[in-house]
């Protein structure tokens, strides 16, 4: 099968560039850091943060690095050439990527509650299906809008600004989700609802945030999937890699 042979060489190359063990030291920097600011209360504003701060931003730039360094190397010339097709290349990347963002997201919270513990404080365990299914949306939306990003640039140095931009109003939502602003219009950026998904696992939602975060997170996936493979068609296939 075409999709898992891509997977498996996917994860080979991320074992290759160390993504692992990056995302294992980011997670465990992002725990500490999640820890000091943390009392069991104050869970479900500050674990939105980081999940969305650490294991998105990562997330974002693991996958321009990697077709980046894809591009350079020819493996994208290649594919054109190869029976795999366009949506079976992204859908590796997708799976592969969210899978390392859903272990660094387990490393996260699993890492800022051990540390409370170790302080003498017990917090809840949070709703994990919920805290999952928010953790995938949003490992999923930064793949597709980092192809999306990525796709037009040769160079890592080219990518870097637009990058950052886009990195900065993804995260953008964490300063209403932590309660540092009252500013609703937040909530209009793609990242949010699945964020409100991540914070639903820590408190009971509204029937208009269980609304939002789920329609918004099907929403925002169902519109980054074209646009990635229309993307990665017009600036990848088309232009020849």
């Amino acid at each position: 099968m075409r999709l898992a042979a891509a997977m498996r060489l996917d994860a080979r190359v991320q074992a290759r560039n160390q993504l692992l063990p990056i995302s294992v030291v980011v997670a465990a920097l992002g725990s500490g850091m999640l820890a000091w600011l943390s009392t069991p209360e104050r869970l479900a504003r500050t674990v939105p943060l980081g999940v969305l701060a650490f294991v998105g931003g990562s997330t974002l730039l693991y996958v321009m690095a990697m077709i980046v360094l894809e591009r350079a190397d020819g493996t994208l010339a290649a594919l054109i050439v190869s029976p795999l097709r366009p949506a079976e290349y992204l859908g590796s990347k997708v799976v592969t990527l969210t899978t390392l963002a859903s272990i660094e997201a387990a490393i996260l919270v699993g890492g800022t509650y051990g540390l409370l513990a170790a302080q003498g404080e017990s917090a809840p365990l949070p709703r994990l299906a919920l805290l999952a299914l928010g953790v995938v949306v949003l490992g999923v939306l930064h793949v597709l809008l980092g192809v999306v990003i990525v796709v037009p640039h040769r160079r890592l140095m080219d990518v870097l600004v637009p990058m950052s931009l886009v990195a900065l109003v993804l995260q953008a939502p964490a300063v209403w989700f932590v309660g540092a602003v009252d500013a609703p219009w937040l909530l209009a950026i793609p990242s949010a609802p699945p964020t409100m998904l991540v914070r639903g696992a820590f408190v009971p939602l509204a029937p208009w945030e269980w609304a939002y975060g789920l329609g918004g997170s099907a929403f925002v996936i169902a519109v980054a999937v074209p646009w990635a493979l229309r993307r990665f068609r017009r600036h990848v296939v088309e232009a020849g890699g």
